[in-house]
């Protein structure tokens, strides 16, 4: 992970650091399953996490801007230590480093005030209709995205994967999040998946993103994102302490099995 001052500038757009454990949600397509289980190790009650001092290295040495919290298996808002980890990385990254969140915001109201203390962050919310996000959630418990974003102080992205259970309610979905106030919007084809959904083809997009397209809809961005295009970069600490160097979770060339896992501590 060695690079000049200036390639330490570009090599990772951003660092995850995953949390794995029982959910509050079970998503039919949770990437931990594409996982090996020692790295769905649950660490939610783990502080610091195993692999916190290289990662914080790691991003400081190549100047990561972001640092995110996300999930193999879990969210990052069951993780009993959010707050006291959040004060760690304030006083031990480089201070360009912004600290966002991915999460499904079932907790998000409840942990409020750990909420404000990240810079931004993404809700995983794929449907406001409750049969739609069961189907793809597990629970029929749709957030209230409303009081969310009336009661949080830092800007809030919306992330939808999108699938057979709500691409023909895309639209609809598009339309309330922007009656909402959302200002950015996610529409995720999940990895793998060959289907050519019709979104947003009557629209033009104003811009491009890491080879995807950007959208404006009466002021709110929406980007149409699939991870076979991407061109992101990003370095992930997993649950068990592996530092991996690939933006595709599954493809990880430090979890393949021949030869061992590279441990950090």
């Amino acid at each position: 992970l060695s690079a000049s001052p200036v390639e330490a500038l570009t090599v990772f757009d951003f660092a995850n650091l995953l949390f794995a454990g029982p959910c509050n949600r079970a998503c039919p397509f949770c990437i931990g399953k594409e996982l090996p289980a020692r790295v769905n190790r649950s660490n939610l009650e783990q502080f610091p996490p195993l692999g916190i001092e290289a990662l914080i290295s790691v991003v400081n040495q190549h100047a990561i801007p972001e640092v995110v919290f996300t999930g193999t298996t879990s969210d990052p808002q069951l993780y009993r230590f959010e707050g006291e980890l959040l004060e760690l990385l304030r006083g031990r990254l480089h201070p360009r480093a912004r600290l966002s969140v991915h999460t499904n915001g079932a907790r998000t109201l409840d942990r409020l005030e750990v909420f404000n203390r990240y810079d931004r962050a993404c809700l995983s919310i794929p449907s406001f209709c409750p049969d739609i996000y069961e189907a793809m959630m597990g629970s029929r418990k749709v957030p209230d995205l409303a009081a969310i974003l009336a009661k949080t102080t830092v800007p809030v992205k919306v992330s939808a994967v999108v699938n057979e259970h709500n691409a023909s309610d895309i639209e609809a979905f598009v339309a309330e999040c922007r009656e909402l106030g959302v200002r950015r919007l996610v529409l995720r084809r999940l990895f793998g998946d060959s289907t050519r959904w019709p979104i947003l083809e009557r629209h033009s997009p104003v811009r491009w993103h890491r080879n995807n397209p950007v959208f404006d809809l009466g002021g709110m961005e929406v980007t149409r994102w699939d991870f076979a295009d991407a061109t992101s970069r990003s370095v992930n600490l997993f649950a068990d302490g592996t530092l991996g160097t690939e933006y595709l979770l599954a493809r990880t060339p430090e979890l393949r099995p021949r030869g061992p896992a590279t441990h950090v501590r």
